[in-house]
């Protein structure tokens, strides 16, 4: 079970630390504004901020964000 903070809210997921991000938002917390694109990450269609830097959610591990905070396309619109 893993907290994690996305667009200043709390949730709690319960899968492997090795899970892509990607797929946590998109199938867990149905945030579909952050797209799979390239998988590879190359393309930025998966683009999320995290603790306010840059990063592919292709490429980042759920367990690697567990203490962090994410920010989406749908977080920006609520700035």
């Amino acid at each position: 079970m893993f907290k994690i903070n996305v667009n200043n809210k709390e949730h709690s997921v319960s899968c492997t630390s090795d899970r892509i991000l990607l797929d946590v938002l998109r199938e867990d917390l149905r945030l579909t504004g952050t797209k799979r694109g390239c998988d590879i990450g190359v393309c930025g269609t998966c683009t999320v901020l995290i603790d306010g830097k840059v990063r592919r959610a292709c490429k980042v591990k759920i367990g690697d964000v567990a203490e962090g905070k994410v920010l989406t396309i749908e977080g920006l619109s609520q700035v």
